[in-house]
């Protein structure tokens, strides 16, 4: 028996309507039709809700369902995945302004190009890892993936060609 299948009978054995069950748990009644017609599958926190209300056991609610096992399951790892390109996209940007302040790079006035060029390189590298990211939990990544090539012209450009736009401009 699926997910969808059990939630109904469930709920009505207690009795419940779906704008009743939808009112308990802080959820709309279109999102428990979805649930017990397997459009969609309630996340982690509402399941225990649920196994709580209807005093059933999560195994009960998901064991003999592999599809949803397996979706909770890719979920968690790919929570997990995001947490550490968080921390990774911290790390560097951690490390740059370290490098930046030991260069002493602050104690001196710098033109519009230089602030310009630091700002292409922070978000190149933050669309790399995004770009990384997407990749992993199999998402469309071609936006991040262009932005980082994009970015990275830029920095290119604008390190090639710094004297002659400072001249033009100035």
């Amino acid at each position: 028996m699926e997910l969808g299948d059990k939630l109904k009978r469930l709920r009505k054995e207690h009795s419940y309507s779906q704008n009743q069950l939808a009112d308990k748990l802080h959820v709309t009644a279109q999102a428990i039709s979805k649930w017990e017609n397997n459009k969609s599958v309630p996340d982690i926190i509402n399941l225990v809700q649920l196994s709580d209300l209807y005093n059933v056991s999560l195994d009960y609610l998901i064991k003999s369902d592999k599809e949803l096992q397996s979706k909770l399951s890719i979920d968690n790892i790919r929570l997990k995945t995001f947490k550490y390109f968080v921390l990774s996209i911290a790390l560097v940007i951690t490390i740059a302004i370290f490098i930046l302040i030991k260069a002493q790079f602050f104690m001196f006035q710098h033109g519009l190009g230089t602030w310009i060029f630091i700002g292409c390189t922070l978000l190149f590298i933050i669309s790399v890892f995004l770009s990384l990211y997407c990749y992993i939990v199999k998402k469309n990544h071609f936006i991040f993936f262009w932005t980082a090539l994009f970015m990275l012209s830029c920095i290119v450009f604008l390190s090639s060609f710094y004297d002659y736009i400072i001249d033009v401009l100035f």
